[in-house]
């Protein structure tokens, strides 16, 4: 059966480019994560170069996202985990997409991968929207807002009293000899984009990524930054994303943390 889909509402910026809101781009990789989900369990991983997974899904996808796109702005630039580059090269807008943020998970099985969005605008994360189409959650950056479901995080939110307190990491935080002094537990969903969701949400008070590429991280430094969290690499320097927009790895692992936690968690990470 054919698909159909509504048009997505431009936004004009200065210097020529349309840009999109992103709260308008929300109906767009919603339809995406329903292409995602009729590849979920029943997928054939393939290796690429850097020995990371990739499915037809994760293909389909950012076509999809690459074909819509331009409909919302004309012209801009967008960057994709699995396609590259395509519309204008140096705009000072760059639009990111992470098809499936999480493939191992989705391979797997697991229902914590998500399709993600991100909006980079002069070097700065200004807008993202982070969709986990088997929980039904999706999360929105934009306008310094950051919401969940249609509802506003507030600005200064800590986490919750209520449960045991933890952290999230990358899945192969083992394999790098690292002791994690955190008091509390230790969580690998295996997405980075949700891992920073969840950080924003007030649910995790810190996650130490691995060294992700900025489609990995466009959506969730906005919601961070957003919400009044942190974000810097594990050594304490702080994360230029200008330097990753051409799709390079970050050089060190990066640590988000909730409003005011940064000084209490990045020495609980920082011991090898």
């Amino acid at each position: 059966m054919r698909r159909r889909y509504g048009a997505v509402a431009p936004v004009r910026y200065g210097g020529g480019v349309s840009v999109p809101s992103m709260s308008t781009l929300v109906a767009t990789v919603t339809e995406a994560g329903k292409i995602a989900r009729e590849y979920f369990q029943d997928v054939v991983a393939e290796r690429k170069a850097d020995r990371t997974l990739v499915t037809a899904a994760d293909r389909a996808v950012e076509e999809f996202l690459v074909a819509r796109i331009p409909a919302a702005a004309p012209g801009v630039r967008i960057l994709g985990e699995e396609l590259g580059v395509s519309g204008v090269r140096d705009g000072g807008c760059t639009l990111t997409i992470d098809p499936i943020d999480g493939t191992s998970a989705f391979v797997a099985g697991l229902p914590t991968w998500c399709v993600t969005v991100g909006l980079v605008r002069d070097g700065r994360a200004v807008g993202g929207i982070t969709h986990l189409p088997m929980t039904g959650e999706t999360y929105l950056a934009e306008g310094g807002e950051a919401r969940w479901n249609g509802r506003v995080i507030p600005a200064g939110r800590r986490p919750a009293g209520e449960g045991d307190p933890f952290i999230l990491t990358h899945s192969d935080v083992h394999r790098s000899g690292r002791v994690i002094r955190f008091p509390g537990k230790v969580r690998a969903l295996g997405s980075t984009a949700y891992h920073m969701a969840l950080v924003a949400r007030g649910a995790a008070r810190a996650a130490l990524l691995g060294r992700a590429h900025i489609w990995d991280l466009a959506a969730g430094v906005a919601l961070i930054g957003a919400v009044g969290g942190a974000i810097c690499y594990l050594s304490g320097a702080p994360v230029d994303l200008r330097v990753l927009l051409a799709g390079e790895r970050a050089p060190d692992y990066v640590v988000v943390a909730a409003p005011g936690m940064l000084g209490e968690i990045l020495p609980q990470l920082q011991v090898a």
